[in-house]
């Protein structure tokens, strides 16, 4: 009898500890978007985006204007010449294409760059509440790798909001 009441005790002690584990959830894409620093961030980010569409344009209207004039041309052009221009039109398509892939590359890390000190930001507030409140776990609801929320968990948002003096 004394073995199955260990036996029981030592089974239901890992559901006692879990009990008191105190469980919390977040959505930390919500809290970033209303950050104050992201409309200044999307506004950089629009600009230099339409610097490298610029650039962009400029292109594609040379390269146009180069097909153009050889399709003009390409009748009273020697066979010789004629390779020459096609093989200038098709470095004109790589060179646009590399630049279309660094232009979005550029934007990509410079936008990263830009957002990173807010979600750092957000994180440090986040662990904070979670200390000063005695959480155990925090659940970020935007990451969608929760498969039950149950009703009792808290939602820790209002009180990061709080933290970080945003509504």
């Amino acid at each position: 009898m004394s073995k199955k009441l260990v036996l029981l005790m030592l089974c239901a002690l890992p559901l006692g500890i879990f009990a008191q584990d105190k469980l919390g959830h977040i959505n930390s894409k919500e809290i970033i978007s209303i950050m104050p620093e992201i409309p200044g961030i999307e506004k950089k980010i629009d600009e230099l985006s339409k610097q490298w569409e610029s650039e962009i344009v400029k292109m594609r209207e040379e390269y146009n204007t180069k097909i153009k004039e050889y399709q003009q041309k390409q009748d009273s052009m020697p066979d010789g010449i004629k390779q020459i221009r096609m093989s200038e039109i098709q470095e004109m398509e790589q060179r646009i294409s590399t630049f279309q892939q660094t232009a979005y590359t550029d934007l990509q890390k410079k936008q990263q760059d830009m957002v990173n000190p807010v979600i750092e930001k957000v994180r440090k507030a986040i662990t904070d509440v979670a200390v000063e409140n005695n959480y155990t776990y925090i659940f970020d609801l935007s990451a969608q790798s929760i498969i039950y929320q149950s009703p009792k968990s808290n939602d820790i948002t209002a009180l990061v909001k709080k933290k970080l003096a945003i509504k």
